[in-house]
């Protein structure tokens, strides 16, 4: 659940936001919030902090220095002075040792989630607010149609999102315009910084946030790309439904070394959900990857498998597909 568009950012609407979600936070004890010192961040931790006083609940704030500014070090340490008188509040530094020469953005973004989430495994910490908010995720679905995503990437993010066995990663802002955010700051009186990198244009994500003024300009605003991605995300829970009904159809087996479907079972279903189908068993045997295979390579092996007659044994991901036409079955073996 997120927090409603036109209500204002207070303490008590939070609260209600945060019962809306569902989570039984009786027997909680700490959250994890990822803190880097913007204003989004910023607020969102001070919510939690009035929300946390009043749950008896410790908020672990995670500041991530990834080393690529001079400054980044003496930031996060002022980040922890400002946090440092409030309730349930603890502050903690993290660092990236080994940055990449190259996609750093998407590298520190992989190594600051790996950080925070072995942070919360350690402390038995099961949710972790993330600051994301309206205009981050318009240019998320900007981003994600530039690469040339499907449905489920311009769905964009997820309020509630599972990323392991451990962690729920929970974003309350993403209804919520930044500059809603940064009134909220102004109003409480909350120190924030302003990321210097926002502004390199040798980043996409910065050169996507310019070209949003040309295209507000044509209609397309941050509301409308997000109320698209509410939309899309709609059907893709609804796709992901249905795929999950074939999917139980039409394996014949299943097991940690191979998966077996049935191709009188699982053909006859439309290609879409065949996708889901096959992208579902290609997941359970990479559950440590960061990314599925590229998509045009699984639907060139779809398209092979629902039209060829004579369907060649291969590799994808470092899974095998092997089609037994005589018992009728598609076959999946790790490597």
């Amino acid at each position: 659940m997120a927090m409603a568009e036109d209500a204002p950012l207070t303490l008590n609407n939070f609260q209600n936001m945060m019962d809306g979600f569902g989570f039984d936070w009786s027997g909680a004890s700490k959250v994890g919030v990822a803190v880097s010192g913007g204003p989004d961040s910023m607020a969102l931790c001070k919510l939690l902090s009035g929300w946390g006083a009043d749950k008896a609940i410790e908020v672990h704030a995670l500041s991530v220095d990834h080393n690529l500014r001079a400054e980044s070090a003496e930031e996060a340490a002022q980040v922890g002075s400002w946090l440092s008188d409030w309730s349930q509040v603890k502050h903690q530094v993290l660092n990236w040792e080994s940055p990449s020469e190259t996609a750093i953005q998407e590298e520190a973004r992989r190594a600051r989630y790996g950080l925070m989430a072995e942070y919360c495994r350690a402390h038995n910490i099961e949710h972790l607010f993330l600051g994301h908010h309206g205009d981050d995720q318009a240019e998320t679905v900007l981003f994600r149609l530039s690469k040339g995503s499907g449905l489920d990437g311009l769905a964009g993010m997820q309020n509630v999102q599972v990323y392991d066995d451990d962690l729920v990663l929970v974003r309350p802002f993403l209804d919520l315009p930044k500059d809603d955010l940064i009134r909220f700051c102004e109003d409480q009186a909350i120190d924030f910084v302003q990321d210097p990198s926002n502004e390199n244009t040798d980043f996409a994500r910065v050169r996507l946030r310019r070209s949003r003024e040309i295209l507000e300009e044509e209609g397309l605003s941050s509301k409308r790309l997000n109320v698209t991605a509410k939309r899309l995300s709609r059907a893709r829970k609804a796709l992901d439904s249905v795929a999950e009904k074939a999917y139980k159809e039409a394996v014949f087996k299943n097991d940690t070394k191979c998966t077996v479907f049935k191709n009188d079972v699982l053909l006859r279903q439309p290609e879409e959900i065949i996708l889901r189908c096959v992208l579902k068993a290609l997941e359970k045997f990479r559950p440590e990857a960061d990314y599925a295979p590229r998509m045009e390579k699984v639907e060139a092996l779809l398209d092979d498998l629902i039209r060829s007659d004579d369907f060649r044994k291969r590799t994808l991901g470092g899974v095998i597909f092997e089609r037994d036409d005589k018992a009728a079955q598609l076959i999946l073996t790790r490597e």
